[in-house]
C-alpha cells in the first residue's frame, strides 16, 4: 500500500472516530430506558407489505396492483394484538405497499409504532447496482415521509437479501444517512447468506462511518442455525423450541411477522379474472404454503410476550448506541473486504 493511499485510509479512519465521538455526545438521553425489566428484551418487528399484490406480480398478473380488502383486515388484526399485549412494533414498510395503502401507514404511525424502510420495489439487493438500490431507498423514503412526516432510520432488505455479493450495501445505507439495518438472517434457506460475527446486535465499520446490524434471531445447535425469529419457521417448530431458541439466539433476538401471517381469513392471492391455469395452480401452492404460518402466529407472538420485553428497534438502537458511547470498542463489529458493483 502507497503512502498516498495509508494516509487516506488515516483520514477516513479519523474521520468515523469524531462521527463517533460526535453522535455520542448528541445522544439523547430520555430515549435511554434508565430501568431494565426482568424479562430479556426482544426486537418486535413487521415486514409491511401486501403479500397478494406481490405473490400476484411474481405471477404475472396484470392486475397486481389492484388494492383489496385484505391488508386493511390483516393491518387491523396485527394492531388489535399488539394493543392487546400493550407492546410497540417496528413496521419495515415497502414503499409500494405505503402508496397503495396510505391510510394504513399512517394508522401504524398514529398508533405509536416505528415507521422503517422495506424498500421500495421489493427487490432482491444482490441483484441490483449501487444506483439503483440508491435509487429504491429514495423512493421508499419520500413515500415515507409524505404519509408520515418521518424520515425512516432503519433499513430491511426484501427477502434478507444483503448476502456476500452484497456487502456494499452497507456502504450505500450509511450514505443514505440509516442508523441501522435488520437483513442478516442466518437460515440454511437464504442461499450466499451472511454468518454474522455475532448473533446479537453488532456494528459494521467503514470507511465513511458505521451502522448498526440488527441480525434476525438464530438458534446455533452444534454449530448449525435453527432460525427461531419468524412466523414460517413457528409453523414448523414446537412452542418449547422457539422459546428456548430465543433464550440461545443471543441477545436482543429479533423477530418479525408479515400481516398476512395474522389474517383471520384463509389466504387467497385473488388472481384477476384474466389468470390462467398455470398462474393458479402455482399461486393455489402459495396458499397453501402460508396458511400454515396463519395459524400459529398470533398464540406464538402472545407466547413470547410472556417470557421477553418486547420492545422497537428504535428503543433498541438508543441502548446500544448508549452502551458503545459507555464502552467504545468493547462491542463486536465487521466491516472488512466490502465491494461494490460496478
Amino acid at each position: 500500500m502507497s503512502e498516498e493511499v495509508a494516509s487516506g485510509a488515516r483520514r477516513q479512519q479519523a474521520q468515523a472516530q469524531h462521527q463517533t465521538q460526535t453522535q455520542c455526545q448528541a445522544q439523547p438521553q430520555h430515549q435511554v430506558k434508565t430501568q431494565r425489566q426482568p424479562r430479556p428484551q426482544a426486537l418486535l418487528s413487521v415486514d409491511f407489505e401486501d403479500w397478494h399484490q406481490l405473490v400476484r406480480r411474481r405471477l404475472g398478473d396484470a392486475g397486481w396492483r389492484q388494492r383489496t380488502d385484505a391488508l386493511p383486515r390483516q393491518t387491523h388484526r396485527l394492531l388489535a394484538l399488539f394493543d392487546e399485549l400493550g407492546v410497540k412494533a417496528t413496521f419495515f414498510v415497502l414503499g409500494i405497499a405505503a402508496r397503495a395503502y396510505p391510510e394504513l401507514v399512517e394508522l401504524i404511525a398514529a398508533d405509536g409504532h416505528e415507521i422503517a424502510s422495506h424498500g421500495d420495489q421489493h427487490r432482491p439487493v444482490h441483484t441490483q447496482t449501487i444506483a439503483e438500490l440508491s435509487a429504491d431507498l429514495r423512493s421508499a423514503r419520500q413515500t415515507i415521509e409524505q404519509i408520515t412526516g418521518r424520515s425512516p432510520r432503519g433499513y430491511r432488505a426484501p427477502a434478507f437479501s444483503i448476502t456476500q455479493s452484497a456487502r456494499w450495501a452497507y456502504e450505500v445505507l450509511v450514505a443514505e444517512g440509516f442508523d441501522y439495518d435488520s437483513s442478516v438472517h442466518d437460515s440454511p434457506r437464504i442461499r450466499r447468506r451472511i454468518t454474522p460475527p455475532s448473533a446479537s446486535p453488532h456494528l459494521v465499520q467503514l470507511p465513511g462511518g458505521s451502522i448498526w446490524e440488527l441480525p434476525l434471531a438464530v438458534w446455533r445447535i452444534g454449530g448449525m442455525p435453527l432460525p427461531v425469529g419468524g412466523a414460517s419457521y413457528w409453523s414448523l417448530l414446537p412452542r418449547s423450541v422457539v422459546l428456548g431458541g430465543l433464550h440461545r439466539a443471543g441477545s436482543m433476538p429479533a423477530l418479525y411477522l408479515h400481516p398476512h401471517e395474522l389474517d383471520p381469513q384463509p389466504l387467497r392471492s385473488g388472481l384477476s379474472h384474466s389468470a390462467g391455469p398455470s398462474q393458479r395452480v402455482r399461486a393455489r401452492a402459495r396458499e397453501l404454503r402460508r396458511n400454515a404460518a396463519r395459524r400459529r402466529a398470533a398464540p406464538i407472538v402472545r407466547a413470547i410476550a410472556q417470557h421477553f420485553e418486547l420492545i422497537t428497534y428504535r428503543e433498541a438502537h438508543a441502548e446500544l448506541e448508549a452502551s458503545r458511547c459507555a464502552r467504545p470498542g468493547a462491542l463486536p463489529n465487521e466491516g472488512e473486504g466490502l465491494r461494490r458493483p460496478l
